[in-house]
């Protein structure tokens, strides 16, 4: 098989798998609102700065604190001023938060049980192997992956 079938089946699977239920449900605990509720839930009650936030999830401060206005209006998170420092403000998950995102983790968790049922032990496992390679891979973590603006490879 040619280098571009390869290239070109690959693309078109990887497109196909981001349409998935299952790749749109895993995106929002990547990005966005429930990213930024997933983080808050790791800390276990510790409170954060929105720059910490910001930094944690690679976002600029001005979209951090717009994903906070809008968690905060649904009081999945609440806002105070920092005791030892009045310029900044801490923020924490609440409960109806913690819910919330029970309720996206559950969904996510059980339709990965489906898929691990439908692939079966040893293709997760080739799966995983395959990922963990991917991601391993310090060419691919390159910012432009070894590609220069203009497509062509780089020395």
């Amino acid at each position: 098989m040619d280098k571009i079938k390869l290239r070109d089946d690959l693309m078109h699977e990887l497109w196909r798998l981001n349409k998935m239920d299952l790749m749109l449900t895993l995106r929002e605990f990547i990005e966005g609102e429930t990213a930024t509720l997933w983080y808050l839930r790791t800390l276990n009650g510790e409170k954060v700065t929105p720059s910490q936030i910001s930094d944690n999830l690679k976002v600029s401060r001005a979209r951090a604190a717009n994903i906070l206005r809008a968690l905060r209006g649904k009081g999945f998170v609440t806002m105070d001023i920092a005791s030892e420092d009045r310029r900044k403000m801490e923020v924490m998950l609440t409960e109806k938060g913690k819910a919330f995102l029970d309720e996206k983790y559950s969904f996510l968790v059980r339709y990965f049980d489906i898929y691990v049922d439908v692939l079966g032990e040893n293709d997760i496992l080739e799966l995983t192997r395959l990922l963990k390679k991917t991601v391993d891979n310090t060419v691919l973590l390159c910012e432009d992956g070894g590609i220069t603006k203009e497509g062509e490879g780089t020395e």
